[in-house]
């Protein structure tokens, strides 16, 4: 067994932080939606009235998520 297999006996696969970033961001914003929808029930006085689309950001995430290992196959 080499010392690099000895070293890291698992292959780490590739982790993109900034998707992980927007995921949080999403995360808040659809919170703060929530909690301003009982605050300012009317969307267009809203200022983060279209927060709710950060539920279709989760959605393609999550499928990209779910596809990365048939796509970065080796």
């Amino acid at each position: 067994m080499s010392t690099a297999t000895a070293a890291n006996p698992l292959k780490t696969k590739q982790h993109f932080q900034i998707l992980d970033g927007l995921r949080g961001v999403a995360a808040i914003s659809v919170v703060i939606f929530h909690f301003m929808e009982i605050a300012q029930p009317d969307y267009e006085k809203n200022f983060i009235g279209h927060s709710f689309l950060a539920v279709d950001f989760f959605f393609v995430y999550q499928a990209l998520l779910s596809l990365m290992p048939m796509i970065m196959k080796d």
